[in-house]
């Protein structure tokens, strides 16, 4: 019987292929034509038989994926150029196109696998795990898609910073004096909420996105100051479920799952609660030049030298003795408050208000509202 193959396609006879490189460059039809003889000594031309050797980085990759909760998952693949470079030569010698690469071949290969064995889905956009594999060492490394957690935090004791200290041998780049997470084992709010969700999803960094900060002797109390995690890395995607955690000096409230982390910066107001010191006596006639505070906009310069200003919605006061005085006030988030309070650039300024030096010996956050 006369060979329905073209002049090309029969030279392409010559080389042994193997099932799977057979099944990319042969129509369906002629796949028989073109299987690698059981005798055949000679390994596949392109890929050297490399779908045969798939299961000893299956076997290593089934080993690291057991750790993490996963539906979804991509793969990335190193592989040899001459691979590559075979596979290019035999579709540019009999003009095959319109087919995917020898790379195509095995990851799709790889995909199909691991999707049986895990009960998984390959999905290209935002998948919950990303294999990168090396199949040059047989290595495979796993990254997780990040988990983005809202919560607030209430701060009972003073003497606690809010952010974690950086490392003073890399700068916060990560290093083995710090274990690679950039920050000194140093106590502060950053810390105890790191320290939890690191334990809580196993994983292996949390970074934090502040609303708004206060000074280490500040206590944060009410609803609590919201705060934006990301979690890198982890392994438990199922957890959280409870929305409030007591982590003794620090206490974790509306705990929550995000599907993004908001961009930008987040407006917000504060309620707060000033103990304020003067120089001089002060009498109850002179604190109500203090009225004068409502809705005005306070202007500051910043780090930056750029100009901002944000405004105070309420103002109450209460005389607590005759060099000391209560201060409450409902202001945009971003206001130096201590600058506010003493002599400084920030206008307007109690101090000059009162025409006395004031100091704060208490601030304390009553609420932060988004």
């Amino acid at each position: 019987m006369k060979s329905q193959l073209s002049p090309d396609i029969k030279n392409l006879k010559r080389y042994v292929l193997c099932r799977n490189c057979t099944k990319r460059l042969v129509l369906k039809p002629n796949q028989k034509k073109f299987s690698k003889p059981n005798h055949s000594n000679s390994k596949c031309y392109i890929c050297k038989d490399i779908f045969d050797t798939l299961d000893s980085i299956l076997f290593n990759i089934y080993d690291k994926i057991e750790a993490f909760d996963f539906k979804t998952f991509n793969l990335g693949l190193t592989l040899k150029n001459s691979y590559m470079e075979r596979d290019d030569n035999i579709k540019s010698k009999f003009k095959i196109k319109g087919i995917g690469n020898i790379k195509y071949g095995i990851s799709h290969e790889l995909s199909k696998k691991i999707s049986k064995k895990t009960k998984s889905k390959k999905v290209s956009e935002s998948p919950d795990i990303f294999l990168q594999i090396n199949l040059k060492d047989n290595s495979c490394t796993v990254r997780s898609k990040p988990i983005f957690i809202y919560g607030r935090y209430n701060k009972k004791i003073r003497k606690l910073s809010q952010k974690q200290k950086s490392c003073k041998i890399c700068n916060g780049i990560g290093c083995h004096n710090c274990d690679f997470i950039g920050f000194t084992n140093y106590e502060s709010i950053e810390s105890k909420i790191s320290d939890f969700l690191i334990k809580k999803f196993v994983a292996k960094q949390v970074q934090i996105n502040w609303i708004g900060g206060e000074d280490q002797s500040s206590l944060v109390l009410g609803n609590g100051r919201p705060f934006f995690a990301k979690i890198i890395n982890a392994q438990r995607r199922k957890r959280l479920a409870q929305k409030d955690i007591d982590l003794e000096t620090v206490y974790l409230s509306e705990l929550r799952k995000l599907t993004v982390q908001p961009k930008g910066s987040i407006s917000f107001k504060s309620e707060v609660s000033i103990t304020i010191n003067t120089k001089k006596l002060i009498s109850s006639k002179i604190l109500k030049n203090l009225s004068h505070l409502k809705n005005a906009k306070i202007t500051s310069t910043s780090e930056d030298k750029k100009s901002n200003t944000k405004k105070i919605y309420d103002v109450h006061y209460k005389k607590l003795g005759k060099t000391r005085f209560l201060l409450n006030l409902l202001v945009d988030g971003g206001i130096p408050l201590k600058s506010l309070v003493q002599n400084s650039d920030v206008d307007p300024n109690i101090s000059k208000i009162l025409g006395n030096q004031c100091t704060c010996e208490k601030l304390d956050f009553k609420n932060i509202i988004i």
